[in-house]
């Protein structure tokens, strides 16, 4: 059995805001190697921002450092004490691009109503959230829409060809007498459906 401290879960614990269950179950995998379980972590992006080099692995250059901070910078509006928004800069600046009437009345809204604006770097509210991980979770949504709207597509492009050429081919014909001398003659046609002649 691993030997480790509860110090040692509670590292994990803060660096990754796992709960006690996981760090536990990740201290015994390593045979209680706290490095090795933060190398685990950190390769599956389960680190919180502060643990983590300033802007992601790249360290915060180029394009991705700047669309990380704009995604980490929040701008919050509150009544008193009441928070009544708190939105990311990025989001803010994209429908600024693309519905600027949404965010010019917004603001005057906030202005005549009185409430109090005010940016805030880092918000420990969204610590476990980065970028990445909104990147992330767009792709897989993405890809389970296009994956749910091309079977739904497909399976009623089948339904409809079923219930235009009757069975497909495969199926066992069944083998009917009638009386008087009449037969069925049953063979296959050119796309491999079976069609019957009755005399």
């Amino acid at each position: 059995m691993a030997r480790f401290s509860i110090e040692d879960i509670e590292i994990l614990r803060r660096k990754s805001g796992i709960t006690y269950e996981e760090a536990v179950n990740l201290l015994e995998y390593h045979n209680g190697s706290v490095a090795r379980s933060l190398v685990d972590l950190e390769k599956n992006g389960k680190l919180k921002k502060d643990a983590q080099p300033r802007g992601g692995a790249d360290g915060g250059k180029g394009i991705k450092g700047i669309f990380s901070f704009l995604y980490c910078l929040r701008i919050k509006a509150n009544k008193g004490d009441v928070p009544v928004l708190n939105v990311s800069a990025l989001a803010v600046i994209i429908t600024m691009l693309t519905a600027p009437h949404i965010v010019i009345g917004g603001l005057i809204a906030c202005l005549v109503l009185g409430y109090h604006l005010s940016f805030e770097k880092d918000s420990p509210d969204f610590a476990g959230e980065s970028f990445d991980d909104l990147v992330r979770k767009a792709k897989d949504t993405v890809t389970n829409t296009v994956d749910n709207i091309s079977r739904s597509f497909s399976g009623k492009e089948e339904d409809k060809q079923d219930a235009s050429r009757g069975a497909a081919s495969g199926t066992t014909p069944v083998n009917v007498q009638f009386p008087d001398g009449g037969s069925v003659n049953v063979h296959e046609d050119d796309d491999g459906y079976h069609e019957a002649d009755i005399h």
